[in-house]
């Protein structure tokens, strides 16, 4: 009977421990799950301007990193190993966060700040106030071939 309450205790325990290590880093995206809700971004082929992983603090996973394109607009999408690393990664660079993902290159570009908000609930967490995306209107959209239309002709 001892034995039995024992390996409850234990079995008990270690739920309770993997749980908890599961919370200290909050949910993260796999690789797959990324890519999957990044649908509309491209992994850019421009080698011009590469990630440059000494630039950021501790934590990366540069395997799962990309250098993204979103309507011509490159930006770097960093994997860390925890939430709690992206997040203050963002805070530091001023930048956007989702889950163990880093946005770089993002604050300031509304195109981008709106699709990672909308797409990832990205936030940036030097905001008060976070960010609402623009919603374009049926037809319109943020610029070149999204909804704009030739000037009236004059007759």
């Amino acid at each position: 009977m001892i034995r039995f309450f024992v390996m409850l205790a234990f079995v008990a325990l270690t739920f309770a421990a993997c749980s908890k290590k599961q919370d200290q880093g909050g949910p993260k995206y796999t690789a797959e799950e990324f890519m999957a809700l990044a649908h509309e971004a491209k992994v850019s082929d421009d080698k011009t301007d590469p990630i440059k992983f000494s630039d950021y603090s501790p934590g990366v996973t540069p395997v799962e990193s990309k250098a993204l394109k979103y309507q011509r607009l490159i930006f770097f999408a960093i994997a860390f190993n925890s939430v709690e690393d992206a997040r203050n990664e963002a805070r530091r660079l001023n930048q956007y966060y989702s889950r163990n993902w880093l946005f770089d290159r993002v604050e300031g570009e509304p195109i981008l700040e709106d699709y990672l908000i909308t797409t990832f609930k990205a936030e940036n967490p030097n905001r008060k106030i976070q960010r609402t995306p623009k919603v374009p209107a049926h037809g319109e959209g943020h610029g070149e071939g999204h909804g704009e239309s030739a000037p009236p002709a004059h007759h």
